[in-house]
């Protein structure tokens, strides 16, 4: 009888405490705004496209890719490269350069800046790429909605860090889509599930203000809306100190600053 009543109040004591934390997770997702696909994006008709697709096809080949994946979001099933051995060897000499690569800042944790440094799964993959062509690496902050004029204007040879392409478009030519996510109000996770009246802090990117516009049966629901500048971490930091209900970021990011 005394093991039966221990057992019981252990049983009673770890109901309380998964209350307490909100299921175990300090963020949710609690409102699907759209879904949307990552991919790598260049200028028509760039060689570079070539080089990149050959190394990224060595590393998945060679299993880095899969290290990667589950070390941001703890599933190598999480992203999808076409895997090749040896591939590099179809194209002889490779010459030393820069290569420059726009990441959208507001897709942690695909990209982020992290200090004075950037960081996040596209970073890493690209600076390991890189080092497998003898190149180095040049980070540079864009918006997605202005990939074609970030690679037209020669600012970037490449879009890739979140970066979300309109694979209809021929303005550019897309290497690979490798990934699908979410984007998403997320709440913190002791909170309610309802968006009703409740105020939502989002980054300043035009298309954020497109999709509010677009998505009324989202909106209409809202409180006051307001645009502020930063990222994903300074998004979460505004939740937490009880600045705004929700925060318009990433599902990937949820599930990332939930177990980071």
């Amino acid at each position: 009888m005394k093991k039966r009543i221990i057992s019981l109040l252990l049983i009673a004591c770890t109901v309380l405490c998964l209350c307490a934390c909100g299921g175990g997770g300090k963020y949710k997702a609690v409102k699907t705004v759209r879904s949307q696909d990552y991919s790598i994006g260049f200028r028509n008709g760039d060689s570079t496209y070539h080089y990149i697709d050959k190394a990224l096809r060595e590393l998945a080949y060679s299993g880095t890719i899969d290290d990667l994946a589950a070390k941001w979001f703890g599933s190598k099933n999480a992203v999808d490269f076409p895997k090749t051995k040896d591939a590099l060897s179809e194209l002889g000499y490779i010459a030393p350069r820069e290569f420059i690569i726009g990441v959208d800042l507001d897709c942690a944790p695909m990209a982020f800046k992290s200090g004075n440094d950037y960081d996040g799964f596209d970073v890493e993959l690209a600076r390991a790429v890189c080092e497998k062509l003898g190149w180095s690496l040049k980070i540079q902050p864009i918006r997605s909605e202005n990939a074609f004029v970030e690679l037209n204007s020669g600012n970037i040879d490449c879009a890739w860090g979140g970066v979300v392409l309109d694979r209809e478009s021929a303005d550019y030519t897309i290497l690979v889509t490798y990934m699908s996510d979410k984007l998403v109000l997320a709440a913190k996770g002791s909170g309610s599930s309802s968006i009703r009246g409740k105020t939502l802090y989002m980054g300043t990117s035009q298309s954020y203000v497109d999709l509010m516009e677009e998505n009324t049966s989202i909106s209409g629901k809202l409180g006051q809306i307001s645009r502020i500048q930063g990222t994903t971490p300074d998004y979460l930091a505004a939740l937490d100190k009880g600045e705004c209900d929700l925060v318009m970021i990433t599902d990937s990011a949820v599930d990332y600053y939930n177990s980071h």
